[in-house]
């Protein structure tokens, strides 16, 4: 084989062995955590709980450190910096390697003494003399040195060579590719601004197409990440992309950065239980989208909340109950003040129903018991079932036996005109059901949407009843709709207190054993007690483009084609970053989706804020024909 010419220029053979070396240790790197990887492997599953959990902890940090080390075609190393006071040059890269001594051989791109890499500029050299691109091909072979001096007679004195035509020239000339591979080495300092802004409040990145708008908000992702690790351990990152083809593309990119607390999701994958199948006008997709939504939603709910045209009768051991419709409605218009969701005030309506029937039992039973005593009858018990004797104490003003009490009030709540009356007057619902049937019957359509819709909006929301939620063909516009009902009515299990302490109790079991099998193996900067049971849950990802647990939120949130998302789905990233944190990454210039927000200040009303949000202008455009 021929010998490649460019090695004979001492500068560029130098930069290629170097390359070598850390290659070599690189594949190095590998091959122990995969000997490790496969002596869990062989372990197997027996032994104890706390034995099976540690094993399993300890093998996902091990596939992890894998999955890290694998950069595949991307350039490990890319940049070098030399320091103005000399001594050894510094190589960034895409994750650090160490040689055999511990001593650095390549630094992560997002350590600080990295950041003059991106952001020196010939006004400010932040302290370095030159700064150097590594191009490769397929990482490993160098191709191509480009060089940036900040003090040229400082350089001479070093005897620093310069090569190239600088960095950006060259990088706009190379082959284009399928893929973002190269997106770390070409970020200049107007891009880098925005990557390294604070974490707190909303940060909005806008610029024109080709101004490297996603390059940015992938980095971001992965910086936060970094510098704010202990931070967002526990909480992540959410990327909202437009499409599962843009979260397949930058998949790619996001995972040879190290990074995998990033998860990725579109719209929809927001709420992965719906079936998204339906095509619907435009007209119908900028309404759902639409802030108006949010209101007809509150009075669909409303609606459901509702009390009896007439009173409910009921007959229990011979006592005639009557639930009186105005007493009910008053309950309810108290309970509806309360703060909290639907199904969490369930509860409430059930012990104040059942309260002012056990009350009306009570009643009935003393009058029983007195008409029959004015009778000279005192053989209550034989055909009515009431106890004669706690009959007399209740006549006589005494309290009744507590279980004696109790078990009134569970035979009363399990009458069918009781259960009935429940279920109607407030009734235990998800979002999903809650669109579905507003969607499905005119009436509730028009209640909901009177004053606030035309008629003709209206229609737009009307389409033919599913035999089941499971087969319920839902629209991207819906998913919005869901979530802010989902909001609303809150998870089914606050309605059941019991179940949702007991499912507490054994996650909080879970959390005390994974959090001290993390803390004893060292691993806080690589998994969370969180994750670890949402596994055993059976929650956990799948890999790949996952889909975001439902009602889960997160220590920032990044949103990439921010123009074109509506109002609706605004509120529904909101309450994904209850924090404020966001990126927001965009040009209204180019929003094509029905009922998209107007701009940015419209955006930003909707969201919530913390701290005083920023603009980061991206003026460059990199983009060249293909």
């Amino acid at each position: 084989m021929t010998e490649d010419p460019r090695l004979a220029d001492p500068e560029f053979a130098a930069e290629q062995e170097f390359l070598d070396r850390v290659y070599s240790r690189l594949d190095g790197m590998r091959r122990s955590a995969s000997r490790v990887a496969e002596a869990y492997d062989e372990v197997g599953r027996g032994g104890t709980h706390q034995a099976r959990l540690e094993r399993d902890i300890a093998l996902e940090n091990t596939h992890r450190r894998l999955a890290v080390l694998d950069v595949g075609q991307a350039p490990l190393a890319f940049g070098r910096i030399d320091l103005e006071v000399g001594g050894r040059p510094l190589y960034v890269g895409r994750l650090a390697v160490d040689d055999d001594e511990g001593d650095p051989l390549v630094i992560d791109w997002r350590a600080p003494v990295a950041e003059p890499f991106y952001r020196a500029t010939p006004i400010d050299p932040m302290g370095i003399l030159r700064r150097r691109h590594l191009l490769t091909k397929n990482g490993r072979e160098l191709v191509g040195l480009d060089d940036e001096v900040f003090d040229a007679t400082r350089a001479d004195e070093l005897g620093l060579i310069v090569k190239g035509e600088g960095a950006l020239m060259r990088a706009l000339d190379r082959e284009r590719t399928g893929r973002m591979d190269d997106i770390v080495a070409t970020i200049q300092a107007e891009q880098d601004a925005a990557v390294r802004a604070a974490l707190p409040g909303v940060l909005v990145v806008s610029g024109g197409p080709g101004t490297g708008k996603t390059a940015v908000a992938l980095h971001r992702a992965a910086y936060l990440l970094y510098t704010y690790r202990h931070r967002l351990a526990s909480q992540g990152v959410l990327v909202v992309g437009p499409s599962s083809v843009f979260l397949r593309y930058i998949e790619q990119v996001l995972p040879s950065l190290g990074e995998h607390e990033v998860q990725l999701a579109t719209i929809g994958g927001l709420k992965p239980s719906l079936r998204l199948e339906q095509e619907e006008s435009y007209e119908a997709s900028a309404l759902k989208g639409n802030l108006r939504m949010a209101q007809v939603l509150a009075r669909a709910l409303r609606d459901r909340e509702r009390a009896p045209r007439s009173d409910t009768l009921m007959t229990i051991d011979g006592l005639r109950l009557v639930m009186r419709r105005g007493k009910v409605a008053a309950i309810l218009d108290r309970i509806r003040r309360r703060r909290g969701a639907h199904n969490a005030k369930r509860l409430a309506v059930e012990r104040s129903i059942m309260d002012n029937l056990y009350a009306r039992y009570r009643t009935a039973l003393i009058a029983a018991h007195d008409g029959v005593m004015s009778h000279d009858d005192s053989d209550l018990d034989d055909d009515s079932g009431h106890d004669a004797a706690i009959a007399a104490a209740l006549a006589r003003g005494e309290a009744a036996p507590r279980e004696w009490e109790n078990n009134i009030r569970r035979r009363i709540r399990r009458l069918p005109e009781v259960r009935m009356l429940l279920d109607r007057i407030w009734p235990v619902i998800t979002g999903a059901e809650l669109v579905h049937d507003l969607f499905s019957f005119e009436p509730l359509v028009r209640s909901a949407g009177e004053g606030v819709l035309s008629k003709r909006e209206q229609s737009f929301l009307l389409r033919e009843r599913s035999i089941n939620l499971r087969a319920v063909r839902w629209s991207e516009a819906d998913v919005a709709l869901v979530d802010e009902a989902d909001a609303l009515v809150g998870p089914v299990e606050l309605a059941f207190p019991r179940i949702s302490r007991r499912r507490g109790a054994e996650d909080r079991e879970m959390l005390e054993a994974a959090t001290t099998v993390i803390s004893e193996h060292g691993l806080d900067n690589y998994t969370n007690a969180a994750d670890v049971v949402a596994r055993y849950r059976g929650d956990g990802d799948s890999g790949g483009v996952i889909e975001v647990p439902e009602l889960r939120t997160f220590g920032h949130v990044i949103v990439d084609e921010a123009q074109d998302l509506t109002p609706m789905q605004w509120r529904m990233l909101a309450r994904r970053a209850p924090n404020g944190s966001m990126t927001l990454v965009g040009d209204f210039g180019q929003a094509s989706r029905a009922g998209a927000a107007s701009g940015w200040d419209a955006v930003l009303k909707l969201l919530v804020q913390r701290e005083e949000s920023r603009l980061v202008t991206l003026s460059v455009n990199y983009r060249t024909p293909a």
